[in-house]
């Protein structure tokens, strides 16, 4: 297991991303207002480098390049006043995750979501904001993984 201080963090996946940006998403108000109160708190995020191109990606096609520089601006912004860390995509990461969905393919995870698993699980995350089911399959894996917002 890894140790880099991630631990109180809240990991950002890509469905609570997409929720933010997009004010007819379902989520959009939950999403904000979640942002807005942690903009309070002491509390830093981390995400992966993964979760940025494919939201970068996903903003451009459905908004347009503004939305999505936008966006990345708003990335950079949050990394350099040190709120936002990013787990860079790697080989070991990406293995990892092929090994997930191999020994436990009852979690019928995506290999995205695979390789959210593996960081949440080896960086000892215990807090991750997304609107993604999939990842109660999670507390499973590590016990006292608290998914935000809570159902």
């Amino acid at each position: 297991m890894m140790d880099n201080g991630y631990g109180n963090a809240v990991f950002l996946d890509d469905t609570a991303l997409k929720a933010f940006m997009d004010p007819n998403h379902g989520q959009h108000v939950r999403a904000r207002a979640f942002f807005l109160d942690l903009d309070d708190v002491e509390r830093d995020f981390v995400s992966t480098s993964y979760i940025v191109f494919e939201t970068h990606e996903w903003l451009r096609n459905h908004f347009g390049p503004a939305p999505a520089e936008t966006f990345l601006s708003t990335i950079e912004q949050a990394m350099s006043k040190g709120k936002l860390s990013l787990i860079s995509g790697n080989e070991q990461l990406e293995q990892e995750a092929k090994n997930l969905l191999a020994g436990c393919p009852q979690l019928s995870f995506t290999f995205g979501e695979a390789v959210t698993a593996v960081v949440v699980l080896a960086y000892q995350i215990r807090r991750i904001f997304t609107f993604n089911r999939n990842y109660q399959a999670l507390a499973e894996l590590q016990p006292g993984l608290r998914l935000i917002p809570s159902r």
